[in-house]
């Protein structure tokens, strides 16, 4: 199990986020077909990918904000993940040379079937990063041990705040390295 400072925690998991916020706007560039440009047929498109990670977000986010908005505040700074937390997290994060352990998306978050907006996948995803963003700094006076997050299978699982946090800001990672990929420089 991982122990943080939960100050240092947040500092760090907020300055990932404005990252991932940023990084959209190389692809607000892009023009629609190439937002839409699948690599190969099973494969996602730039706006698949923004409009699968919209999709986990949106019900995630909205799980955390019913739970934080009653929490009490809390004042001890430590922060110790679960080993499933740290588990969790190990398949999600990208490996530090950039490849991914493969995984598969639950049929709930998947793009397919859907005609995504390629401009508001990556709008709707910058506006995910705020909702994000304002939670964390909500969440400095919370227990992130304490403030269980349902995960997915119907809520069977559940994550401890700070692990459910760690594994978002991973998950957009993992997808922009993804969509990142997916960029044909132009000559």
């Amino acid at each position: 199990m991982a122990i943080f400072s939960r100050q240092s925690l947040i500092a760090e998991l907020l300055d990932r986020t404005e990252l991932l916020k940023a990084s959209v706007q190389p692809f607000l560039r892009l023009t629609d077909d190439q937002l839409l440009h699948r690599p190969a047929p099973g494969k996602w498109s730039i706006a698949e990918i923004y409009t699968h990670l919209n999709l986990s977000m949106d019900q995630t986010v909205r799980k955390i904000l019913t739970r934080i908005t009653l929490a009490p505040d809390h004042h001890p700074d430590e922060y110790r993940s679960s080993w499933l937390g740290d588990w969790l997290y190990g398949r999600i994060m990208p490996r530090p040379d950039g490849t991914l352990f493969k995984l598969k998306a639950i049929a709930a978050h998947s793009p397919e079937g859907r005609e995504p907006d390629a401009r508001e996948a990556l709008e709707a995803f910058q506006r995910h990063c705020d909702s994000l963003d304002d939670i964390l700094r909500h969440v400095r006076t919370k227990d992130l041990r304490r403030i269980r997050i349902p995960f997915y299978l119907n809520g069977l699982i559940s994550l401890r705040l700070g692990d459910m946090l760690r594994f978002l800001v991973a998950h957009g990672e993992r997808h922009l390295l993804q969509a990142q990929r997916l960029v044909v420089p132009t000559t």
